[in-house]
């Protein structure tokens, strides 16, 4: 039995042996691709203008930058050295960089948020930002926080304190001094997507079983968790006992990253609350309950593709409440406002349809927004009967249940010389408020093109080498006319062409709805960045600038949306060969 086990593991000895033979040679057939530079954060996050201070980046394949480029003149900043990461993990498979820099920024610099990248020998990399702030800043200790009974003392408010929750568990604890009937307010800002802080203030009042209990008197997450709102921390908060108090900052799971860095804020008084709304977006924005349509929105809808034609401009209507026997009539295409000032309140206002045509019913929640205003709309015909609503309705394929979602915009059919009302209500019985103002549009089709979104942040090319630019396209209300795509400001010795890459075949939605009624359709188009085999070297990034074009009546319109690259000629190959993610 011996003899056996001592041959089995030298069979395997030797198949191991033969592994690591081969591996050089397979390596040698199949390089894997460079990786090309990416910051993860910037330590410490921002101080104040005139303010000079040392920093630390971090990111990968940031051990050859070269430079750090900014958009703005506001800040400068200089590399003092690069090296490997020491807090990274050994076995990663991709290990972190570090780069330290030497930033100024502007006496007349502005607070807020300023992006820059960093520039290597491999190319550009993505943005990320350093912030300004307009008070007193400073940084946390290297030790000290991790406990509270060691928890540094903070004062002289407004102030502003650089941290990071590098490790998992990690909590910073800061001590303050309140006095009776004094309200403060702490604002926790990240400065790395996947970090999401909370905020807690604890009082050392003890218990009956330990006299050293901390006892949580406040805490805040975020004020509201919902897509694309912020996950910033705020917390406001009076204190009715004067003391000594702690204030913890913590990853809202625990989770702890050197990339988990923030700025706490302390100021005297109430804070601005917080606006309860999705994070603007650049660019186009057509679905989303916050997009304002003024008085020449068929204007712009037509500069996106649909044919010029008379001037039409929009009316405004009020709607009453649903108890009215006449509703009073609006004109299409038309505007009627309202407020859902009590629960359960329904408005309502009367249209009138010539001739049988498709109608676009489109959304606008001026104040309160989803999630807390969830306005519905139902359009009736002479007989009570629903002719089309904003709710979009499919079938979970998994649960077998229905979901609905209130949609900010829904085309449907209508019949000619008919008159409908169109009834506006809360999706609950119970929420309202003189926020709970609506705005909704009644016009007809205008097939335009709608958001254009880019799926590159910056390109990196060597000499002889070609990059796609992938540009995602909405053509709404059935749009069907041409695009033309165009970049200009390249660098010497790169040019675009027109390219495509294959189609991803993608099922028909089982149980979908009717999808048509609630989205636009979608299209890719690909743009082809090549470089020259004798193309210059370039030592810092050149702005490109994509454009995109609609074809309206055979000519070409001014640009709808246009979008910014960072272009860089490389001597290291970063391409990533067809076929790898």
């Amino acid at each position: 039995m011996l003899g056996r086990c001592v041959g089995v593991r030298g069979d395997r000895l030797a198949l191991a042996a033969l592994l690591l033979a081969l591996r050089p040679l397979a390596s040698s057939e199949t390089p894997e691709p460079p990786i090309e530079p990416r910051l993860l954060s910037v330590y410490p996050l921002g101080d104040r203008p005139g303010s000079t201070y040392q920093a630390c980046l971090r990111g990968f394949t940031l051990r050859e930058a070269q430079a750090i480029w900014f958009e703005s003149d506001s800040i400068h900043a200089r590399i003092d050295g690069t090296g490997r990461d020491p807090e990274s993990d050994p076995h990663a498979s991709t290990p972190t960089d570090v780069a330290n820099i030497h930033v100024t920024i502007d006496p007349a610099a502005k607070p807020g948020a300023y992006p820059f990248r960093v520039v290597t020998k491999q190319g550009v990399s993505n943005a990320i930002s350093m912030r300004v702030t307009d008070v007193r800043t400073i940084q946390e200790p290297d030790a000290g926080t991790g406990n509270p009974e060691q928890a540094p003392h903070l004062s002289d408010f407004p102030l502003v304190v650089n941290g990071r929750i590098a490790k998992r568990g990690e909590v910073d604890y800061y001590a303050i001094d309140a006095r009776p009937g004094e309200e403060l307010s702490f604002q926790a800002v990240s400065g790395f997507s996947a970090f999401d802080p909370s905020l807690a203030i604890l009082e050392p009042s003890g218990s009956w079983f330990d006299p050293q209990r901390l006892n949580r008197v406040a805490f805040n997450d975020e004020p509201l968790y919902y897509p694309d709102f912020s996950t910033d921390a705020l917390l406001v908060h009076r204190f009715e006992r004067g003391g000594r108090y702690l204030v913890s900052v913590a990853a809202f799971e625990g989770q702890g990253s050197s990339n988990n860095v923030y700025q706490l804020r302390v100021s005297i008084n109430r804070a601005a609350a917080p606006l309860l709304r999705a994070l603007p977006k650049p660019g186009w924005q057509e679905h989303t309950f916050t997009r304002h349509f003024a008085a020449d929105w068929l204007a712009q809808l037509r500069e996106r593709g649909d044919p010029p034609g008379p001037p039409e401009p929009l009316e405004t209507f009020l709607a009453v409440n649903a108890s009215s026997t006449s509703p009073p009539m609006m004109k299409v295409p038309g505007i009627v406002e309202g407020t859902i000032s009590e629960p359960g309140e329904t408005q309502k206002i009367a249209f009138q349809v010539k001739a049988a045509q498709d109608l676009v019913l489109e959304l606008e929640t001026p104040e309160a927004t989803v999630p807390l205003f969830n306005p519905v709309v139902r359009v009736l015909d002479s007989t009570g009967h629903e002719v089309v609503t904003n709710v979009y309705t499919q079938l979970n394929n998994c649960g077998g249940f229905m979901m609905k979602t209130a949609q900010p915009k829904t085309i449907a059919s209508f019949r000619g010389d008919s008159e409908y009302t169109l009834e506006i209500h809360d999706v609950t019985t119970d929420s309202a408020g003189p926020n709970f103002a609506y705005r909704v549009l009644i016009r007809p089709l205008a097939p335009h093109l709608g958001k254009v979104t880019l799926e590159e942040e910056r390109i990196n090319l060597k000499p002889g080498a070609a990059k796609p630019i992938s540009v995602e396209m909405e053509r709404e209300e059935n749009y069907s006319g041409l695009v033309a795509l165009s970049v200009e400001g390249l660098p010497t010795g790169v040019q675009a062409v027109a390219g495509s890459e294959p189609e991803q075949e993608k099922p028909p939605l089982m149980n979908g709805g009717k999808v048509d009624r609630y989205f636009p359709k979608k299209q890719k188009s690909v743009l082809l960045l090549t470089a020259a085999p004798d193309a210059p070297i370039t030592s810092m990034p050149q702005m490109a600038r994509v454009l995109v074009r609609p074809v309206v009546e055979g000519n070409v319109a001014a640009p709808v949306a246009t979008a910014l690259v960072p272009v860089m000629v490389v001597a290291t190959s970063t391409e990533i060969p067809v076929g790898k993610p």
